[in-house]
């Protein structure tokens, strides 16, 4: 699977769909088009001057941007899908996911997006 065979099966074929399996080259390529995403509109937002910061209790500045925001909000569902089906790829819950809230539990979630599919039978 090639980077726009990945990003259209993600995108359009498999937009809100959380049940199924997603092979190790759907995930990471979709994965480095959110990256190459944010990175173009996060460049757009700088040129045209659509970011805007504003600080919050006097000490945290937070940014927000327009057309990465935009970009943002519509590939959250579809990368928490994607993840969820390379997670029942090696045969665990897309449940799994919530590990990310916690520093230590990056970790085991990193390995398992890494790890080959599971051979033997998958309840996915």
């Amino acid at each position: 699977m090639n980077m726009s065979q990945a990003v259209s099966t993600v995108l359009i074929k498999k937009y809100a769909t959380f049940n199924g399996r997603a092979g190790l080259s759907e995930y990471w390529w979709f994965i480095l088009f959110l990256t190459l995403g944010n990175l173009v509109f996060s460049g757009l937002d700088s040129y045209l001057g659509t970011t805007a910061g504003f600080m919050y209790q006097g000490n945290i500045e937070i940014k927000t941007s327009l057309f990465n925001g935009i970009f943002s909000l519509l590939t959250f569902i579809p990368s928490i899908a994607v993840a969820a089906r390379r997670l029942h790829d090696v045969n665990k819950s897309g449940w799994w996911q919530l590990l990310v809230l916690s520093i230590i539990g990056i970790f085991p979630l990193v390995y398992w997006l890494l790890k080959k599919p599971a051979d033997e039978g998958n309840r996915f």
